[in-house]
């Protein structure tokens, strides 16, 4: 006997496996920290950051962002009415994250291309730095890592960008609002890890979901 439509729509969605990121954090390292291979432990709780990482704080609502613009030529053909070769000749990469602490040591230095590891803050709570003529192409690691909740734990999904760097300056407002400092960073791909952007989902929930996420289980 052939299914009815809600029979083959039961079979196909599962309602209780539609994702939002309800909480999120930012964390960037330098360049020779050591990267991120595994996100949770054995019983699916977070593991402690490698040495070295350090959080951007409190970000805007709206978020982290990842966009990629892939770049295709096309080969036209005469007489066809659609191309006759696509070649995708690149693809970049832009994350973007608007911090709201701004005077952060490490927020600042993102914001404004600069090393401030030598900027010593004064007994009395001065600090005074010089920004350089020309910003300095500086590179980091970067982990984006959000959590969603469900009935069997939680889930997490991360993203780990091994080598990442800052690609413009933001504008400065000084206004009623809070100040903000609205990055815009480029991961490229990292030669020891063969990888640009290195993808987690993990927790109670993830292993809880195995059969509806569709994986191939481990041994």
């Amino acid at each position: 006997m052939s299914p009815t439509f809600s029979e083959l729509k039961n079979q196909a969605d599962t309602t209780s496996e539609v994702r939002k990121i309800l909480e999120q954090m930012v964390w960037l390292a330098p360049i020779t920290a050591d990267p991120i291979t595994s996100l949770t432990d054995e019983n699916g709780a977070l593991k402690a950051l490698p040495e070295g990482y350090w959080p951007v704080g409190i970000i805007s609502t709206d978020g982290s962002t990842l966009a990629t613009d892939v770049n295709v030529e096309d080969v036209e053909g005469f007489g066809y009415a659609q191309p006759v070769r696509r070649d995708i000749t690149s693809a970049t990469q832009t994350v973007t994250v608007t911090c709201l602490e701004s005077f952060r040591k490490n927020v600042i230095s993102l914001a404004y291309m600069m090393s401030l590891d030598d900027v010593e803050q004064a007994l009395n709570g001065e600090i005074v730095f010089d920004r350089p003529a020309l910003p300095e192409k500086q590179f980091y690691r970067m982990i984006r890592i959000g959590r969603d909740v469900t009935a069997n734990g939680d889930i997490y999904r991360a993203k780990f960008y091994p080598r990442i760097y800052s690609v413009s300056i933001p504008e400065e407002a000084w206004t009623t609002d809070a100040v903000t400092f609205p990055l815009e960073l480029t991961p490229e791909v990292d030669k020891a890890l063969g990888t640009s952007e290195r993808n987690f989902i993990a927790g109670p929930g993830a292993k809880a979901a195995a059969t509806s996420l569709g994986f191939k289980q481990g041994a």
